[in-house]
């Protein structure tokens, strides 16, 4: 019976041994430049990367390089977009090669050390084993002892394994069928930002041009050379887990050879929507270097309608009992705005950017009169942008009486007085906010409008070189009172 035992463990330590000699070692494969690259650029430090490239794959299991990925790559979200592979394993590889990694990975090796004699001015050249290293630091040891503060230079006669000139993408994959296929590796990846900037030139009768100017950022690490380009303008939503293949199917690589005539029939980005966001398509393929800053055109537009509105909200506090609040002196913000719809020059959703406004002096020089942000800006909507204060247009405030009808009610009258020193009339829209105080408006000297709940807003008309003054009387009750 034992003899048996013993001749059952000896027959399977054989075919243990025959199946470990017989296990497939994978096909390890360095994945060629990239062949065509694609990028799916949000406003918020985020991209959708499309690295396709060729290679020659073994039937059987293969391990693939993809050298020179994002140094800002996701790993988490990276995908083999090949329905023919099998992904067995991925590893994400960011061990390059600089002084530091170089002194640590080359802890118990030999090396070769260069110490110049400047009294001889010779170079002597020695060998030592570095035996410990720390704060890039290391400690040799020679043959005659060790040093701890070797003040030569040390020479590696080779680069340690595991170390990179560049991030690298490891994918074991199985392969069914030996040759070569096309691969794509996606992934998110930070580093990769854009923006648009606008130009406003200010023409006659209430008309200006608006340029856009869509301003790309790489600081991902890498350069992407002959990319198509998208843009994602919106504000996407990430949590834990962050899925990108919705946008999978819509980074379609553009042929090399019809990039010529798309660069002729569309000098302008294209937009189109996707989902709850918009997308801008670049017209030709482009190449954004690592800690490059480049800037292609959004749109132009020569004849779009604006309207410039002087808006001035109270400073005065007024509430139950108070009868002294006064301002001395406030100016009205200059307000310019626009309506995105064709007939006044637009039709296009705009993405968030910065508005640089531009007018022409006595002599048609222009200068540059303020900036303003640029929310999105979809169809249909109206975008009031704010440049600053105007200088020659001033106003000054106070309650005149108030009378105190019970501990929840009581009735203001106030003074406002506006100066305007431009040589044309102008209209200010002033605006009273009443603290969530229930008000009613019990005479006024010019109509007023009823904002929301909490505001009224009256249009004054100042004349050229003159002066107007609106005065009206509030009551003013502490809600549900």
């Amino acid at each position: 019976m034992r003899k048996n035992y013993t001749l059952t463990l000896f027959m399977s330590a054989l075919l243990l041994s025959s199946s470990l000699c017989n296990a497939e070692t994978p096909n390890v494969i360095d994945a060629p430049e990239t062949d065509e690259v694609a990028l799916g650029i949000y406003n918020t430090n985020l991209a959708f990367v499309k690295d396709a490239r060729k290679v020659m794959l073994g039937k059987g299991e293969n391990r693939i390089s993809f050298v020179g990925v994002s140094a800002q790559i996701r790993p988490e979200t990276a995908m083999l977009l090949n329905s023919n592979l099998k992904v067995i394993e991925q590893n994400y590889n960011y061990n390059l090669i600089t002084p530091d990694n170089l002194l640590n990975a080359s802890i118990g090796e030999k090396v070769k050390t260069a110490l110049y004699n400047e009294q001889t001015g010779q170079t002597v050249y020695d060998s030592a084993e570095i035996i410990d290293a720390s704060y890039g630091r290391p400690v040799l040891k020679f043959d005659y002892g060790i040093e701890a503060n070797f003040p030569g230079r040390i020479i590696y006669e080779k680069i340690p394994d595991g170390l990179q000139s560049k991030p690298t993408f490891v994918v074991d994959v199985q392969n069914e069928n030996a040759g070569e296929q096309k691969l794509e590796l996606a992934y998110l990846t930070s580093g990769l930002n854009w923006k648009a900037d606008y130009v406003a030139e200010l023409r006659k009768d209430n008309l200006l041009s608006l340029n856009g100017l869509i301003t790309l950022k790489n600081e991902s690490g890498i350069d992407y050379e002959n990319a198509t380009v998208q843009l994602i303008a919106g504000s996407i939503n990430q949590v834990n887990v962050v899925q990108p293949r919705m946008f999978a199917r819509n980074l379609k690589m553009v042929d090399a050879a019809a990039a010529p005539m798309m660069a002729e029939g569309a000098a302008m980005p294209s937009q189109e929507a996707l989902g709850d966001y918009y997308l801008y398509n670049l017209p030709i393929k482009t190449t954004l270097l690592d800690k490059q800053t480049k800037q292609v055109s959004l749109l132009e537009k020569k004849k779009v309608k604006y309207a410039k509105e002087y808006k001035l909200v109270s400073p005065l506090y007024l509430g139950i009992g108070v009868s002294n609040a006064e301002f001395l002196k406030a100016n009205p913000q200059v307000i310019y705005k626009l309506q995105n719809t064709k007939a006044d020059g637009l039709g296009e959703a705009l993405p968030q950017g910065t508005v640089r406004f531009f007018e022409p002096d006595a002599k048609g020089n222009m200068q540059f009169i303020g900036e303003s942000n640029l929310s999105q800006l979809a169809l249909g909507e109206k975008a009031d942008l704010m440049l600053g204060q105007s200088f020659d247009i001033f106003a000054t405030g106070k309650t005149t009486a108030s009378t105190r009808i019970s501990d929840d009610i009581s009735e203001t009258s106030v003074e406002i007085s506006f100066s305007n020193a431009k040589a044309e009339p102008v209209k200010v829209l002033f605006e009273q906010n009443f603290n969530g105080l229930e008000w009613e408006v019990l005479s006024e000297s010019i109509k007023s409008e009823k904002k929301n709940a909490a505001t009224a807003a009256w249009m004054v008309e100042i004349p050229a070189n003159g002066s107007e003054t609106l005065r009206y009387k509030v009551r003013l009750k502490k809600q549900g009172r």
